[in-house]
């Protein structure tokens, strides 16, 4: 276990929990949740400690080997403590890890980034030369 809690994305924000291997479907599910003990909300900026409720996501992270990453994370909703807010309830943000409402990873959407860049860029440069 302690493998592939290096290979986590960010291995001091994410516990991790469990971990199957899915052969059919060529997968690796990895369950890790998130450790934070306090939280901003993301409209005021105060920070908070009192939880909500829970939920997880699925997030595609870089494959292994030959195996698909499927990052089933689970988040927290927070109570924003602030009574001037005009938000109320909040998910934690972990920016490091994904974006808001992504479905992939911050350096798994890096590394699609840079292929489709050095790709194209070569394509297009290939076609610009005739």
């Amino acid at each position: 276990m302690e493998v592939l809690k290096s290979l986590l994305p960010d291995k001091n924000l994410l516990l991790l929990e469990s971990c199957n291997i899915d052969e059919e479907r060529r997968e690796v599910i990895v369950l890790v949740s998130s450790v934070q003990t306090a939280v901003k909300c993301p409209v005021c900026n105060e920070a908070t400690h009192k939880i909500h409720s829970h939920y997880e996501r699925k997030i595609a992270d870089l494959s292994w080997a030959n195996y698909g990453t499927l990052l089933q994370l689970r988040v927290r909703k927070f109570f924003c403590i602030n009574t001037e807010c005009k938000r109320r309830i909040f998910t934690e943000r972990l920016t490091d890890i994904v974006a808001p409402w992504a479905r992939r990873t911050m350096r798994l959407a890096s590394r699609l980034t840079a292929i489709g860049l050095a790709s194209g860029g070569a394509a297009g440069f290939r076609l610009s030369q005739n």
